[in-house]
């Protein structure tokens, strides 16, 4: 039986006309031929999704989106959970996440990123009751011009393994499984020291492979 996958990210987990109606999108145009991600498949999610024997239902991701804030476009506004629903209400089996890069990039509180995460989570599993939720950990991006140190200090010297601690406490509490990039994964390959390129796309979907739990 072939599984259906549903994506809720940020930017790095967008690519135009494969989100949800409406939601703002980094890989497009210009910036998706920069960085050389220039199809679906040249994208992490889709290509982990395939290498799952997987099909893709909803891709509910959002450029620029926190997991904290009251509203939509928020991770953990309940708008966001329904947009991992299919065009007919269908439920995914697998509901993939990778929010919180965006968090540690404006200095959301630890304590109140852990909160919306949890707070995420429940929304997710109302909507979809009978999915599986993978939350990824994070990694951080690496170019010649932005290496770990960089990106540290750029995002206001906060400590992304903070972050990372939280997500696999909110994804123990909330009943969802760790797929734990962070510790397998190295930083991966981008232009300006967030986005993967598409060599970026292919080392964060090698990370997750390997960081699935068996």
């Amino acid at each position: 039986m072939i599984k259906h996958y549903s994506v809720l990210g940020d930017s790095i987990s967008t690519f135009d006309g494969m989100v949800a109606a409406g939601n703002a999108v980094y890989y497009e145009g210009e910036r998706a031929a920069h960085n050389n991600v220039n199809t679906p498949s040249d994208t992490w999610w889709m290509q982990a999704i395939s290498a799952l024997g997987g099909k893709l239902l909803r891709n509910a991701s959002y450029s620029g989106s926190l997991v904290a804030g009251a509203a939509f476009p928020a991770g953990r506004s309940p708008e966001r959970a329904w947009q991992l629903l299919g065009a007919s209400g269908q439920q995914p089996d697998v509901v993939l996440v990778y929010l919180g890069i965006n968090d540690y990039g404006e200095g959301t509180p630890l304590d109140e990123f852990a909160d919306a995460y949890r707070a995420m989570l429940a929304q997710v599993a109302q909507v979809a009751p009978n999915a599986e939720v993978w939350c990824l950990t994070l990694l951080p991006g690496r170019s010649e011009e932005h290496d770990v140190e960089f990106f540290r200090s750029k995002y206001k010297g906060a400590d992304l393994e903070a972050y990372n601690a939280a997500i696999r406490q909110a994804a123990a509490d909330g009943g969802a499984r760790v797929v734990d990039v962070a510790v397998v994964g190295r930083p991966f390959d981008t232009l300006d020291g967030t986005h993967p390129t598409r060599r970026g796309m292919l080392q964060l979907a090698a990370a997750f492979a390997e960081a699935l739990p068996r």
